[in-house]
């Protein structure tokens, strides 16, 4: 375990230097907002909605992200919604690599779309109730494995709205979420 979060470290400082080189790409996500389910496998018994912010630093073909917030889901078959709501706050750390906000001419002008295509891994450290924990087989830091998928159009090269398609692996749950969703973000860097 401490070779991969050492690895993890190590791949994430590399594309952080990386970054510098030619001025950081630094993106602040506020708010993301998105459908969320926790678990693909029993998708019917567990759904909610998710709301997170982030800074992101990047080049265009990776990222290094910190960020927090919570999911609230629900168990749509329980016979008392009230007593199944569920709030999750977590923080999250996570590094990706692929296109990352992006298009061929990798650039910033206004009228054109950009991307982003990825693989990310991470840490997520989620904030579970004490007697959730106490009652089952989960733990609040976990590993995650996944893939990023979104798509905006620049219109305005400072603030724009990128719809994300997400899915993660839980590496100690071994279950699979997904989240759908846009992010409101600030292109620090723009110039305006």
């Amino acid at each position: 375990m401490f070779k991969s979060l050492l690895t993890a470290f190590c791949v994430t400082a590399a594309l952080t230097a990386h970054a510098q080189y030619g001025g950081p790409r630094l993106f602040l996500d506020i708010p993301n907002f998105y459908l969320h389910a926790p678990d693909v496998e029993n998708i019917g018994d567990v759904v909610g909605l998710g709301l997170d912010a982030a800074m992101n630093v990047g080049t265009h073909w990776s990222v290094a992200r910190l960020g927090g917030g919570a999911t609230f889901d629900v168990a749509p078959q329980a016979e008392d919604l009230g007593e199944s709501f569920d709030i999750d706050p977590y923080l999250l750390l996570e590094a990706g690599a692929g296109i990352y906000r992006s298009n061929g001419d990798k650039c910033a002008a206004t009228k054109r779309n950009a991307f982003t295509a990825m693989a990310k891994g991470g840490l997520r450290y989620t904030f579970n109730d004490p007697e959730v924990l106490a009652s089952e087989e989960i733990e609040d830091l976990d590993y995650t494995v996944g893939v990023e998928l979104g798509y905006f159009f620049i219109a305005d090269v400072f603030r724009n709205t990128e719809f994300v398609l997400s899915s993660d692996y839980y590496t100690k749950a071994k279950t699979v979420s997904v989240n759908f969703g846009f992010k409101f973000f600030l292109n620090l860097r723009a110039n305006r």
